[in-house]
């Protein structure tokens, strides 16, 4: 067996400044990746709010592209991983981490949630949100009930929340990578029981709430999290020189996630287009890959740009696309006879103009001052116990 090695060449490549990831710790191929999944996501929703169709050559944007969520919980799982890990030895890490966590989620959600909540109130004088809905989403508790969140999409921030809070749990108890497999096992098997477990007491509600809670709750996504918990563990034992990793990895990445994209209806493959396990398995493969041999198509300054901001493009994306819902619906119309579905990609690039403006004004204004301020609880917290350990000592 290799020995553990660190991340400090994959993380020296940097083309951005990053501030959420501290300097010399960024992985530009797993940043690139988050960029990737948020782009995927936003072209899904596309699809199925604004109701305009794909060209057929391009149907897995509407089947699958929504499955950027899922590379969304990998990569987290994964990150968190390498952000946290080597940070135990310190007394008050554990304090650190949530309140790290606390002030890179909550700012910006809590923005957009009081514009949903206070905006029907301007409109028509009228409170609908009930005081449980508000105090479970204060409380980043939502991903306990179903449908109760109130920020459109915020249901993966319900789901991670969840995840932050036994983060911690499962370092301080998984230390070894044979353990850290008898997770995914496990992680497995709650997904599944789950989802059919959920499916089916849910299922009658799906026509009144618009989704099925089998596929938003936290359990139903647990093994996203282990796996890419595990493919940290496996990147910091696996030679990173090796053919698995040059060449194997790769290669099996790809033909597993294009094969579930390109599965043609009718065909056997489409039987398992749906599997949790598939998705996850091939996005494990992703990150491991990424994280080791950052490939110019992820690890650029446009994914990585957007991998930054792709907080903000999440949450604010369903806003700007049923704001601009009608005159997207317009223009598809108009460019269909000449450029057939294509007209989509146009229709894109409308959305995505004023999206990235918005995204970059609340980067700048609300995520990156968030972040700056749980630093600066975290340095008073250090300072507190090195004074404490100090003065025990003394």
């Amino acid at each position: 067996m290799s020995s553990e090695r660190n991340f400090s060449d994959a993380g020296s490549v940097i083309h951005i400044r990053s501030a959420t990831v501290p300097v010399g710790r960024l992985l530009p191929g797993i940043h690139g990746l988050r960029g990737i999944a948020a782009l995927a996501v936003v072209l899904y929703h596309l699809v199925h709010l604004a109701k305009i169709a794909v060209p057929e050559s391009f149907a897995f944007i509407a089947s699958d592209f929504g499955k950027g969520v899922h590379l969304f919980f990998v990569l987290s799982a994964f990150s968190l991983m390498y952000s946290t890990e080597h940070t135990m030895h310190r007394q008050t890490w554990a304090t650190e981490y949530f309140v790290k966590r606390f002030f890179r989620i909550a700012p910006l959600y809590y923005c957009i949630m009081a514009a949903m909540v206070l905006w029907p109130v301007i409109k028509s004088q009228t409170f609908a949100v009930s005081l449980q809905a508000l105090m479970l989403n204060l409380t980043f508790t939502f991903g306990f009930a179903p449908w109760s969140g109130i920020v459109w999409a915020g249901w993966t921030v319900g789901v991670e929340m969840l995840f932050y809070a036994v983060f911690p749990i499962l370092l301080l108890t998984i230390h070894t990578t044979t353990a850290m497999f008898v997770l995914v096992v496990i992680s497995i098997l709650v997904t599944y029981a789950a989802r059919s477990t959920l499916h089916v007491h849910y299922e009658i509600s799906i026509s009144q709430y618009g989704y099925n809670w089998a596929y938003f709750s936290f359990a139903a996504n647990l093994c996203f999290f282990a796996m890419g918990m595990y493919a940290f563990r496996l990147a910091r034992r696996v030679d990173e020189t090796s053919l698995m990793m040059r060449w194997l990895i790769p290669a099996f990445s790809v033909v597993l996630l294009g094969a579930l994209m390109l599965a043609k209806p009718g065909s056997s493959l489409m039987l398992w287009k749906g599997e949790p396990i598939l998705w996850g398995v091939g996005f494990a493969a992703l990150c491991l890959w990424q994280s080791a041999h950052p490939s110019r198509w992820s690890a650029n300054r446009v994914f990585e740009y957007l991998g930054e901001r792709s907080y903000s493009v999440y949450l604010i994306h369903p806003i700007v696309i049923m704001l601009l819902k009608n005159p997207i619906q317009g223009v598809y119309a108009a460019l269909t006879p000449p450029l057939g579905a294509y007209a989509f990609f146009v229709c894109a690039a409308l959305v995505l103009g004023p999206l990235l403006v918005l995204a970059e004004a609340t980067y700048r204004l609300i995520e990156v001052p968030g972040i700056g301020f749980g630093k600066r609880v975290n340095s008073r917290i250090r300072g507190r116990a090195s004074t404490s350990a100090s003065a025990c000592s003394g």
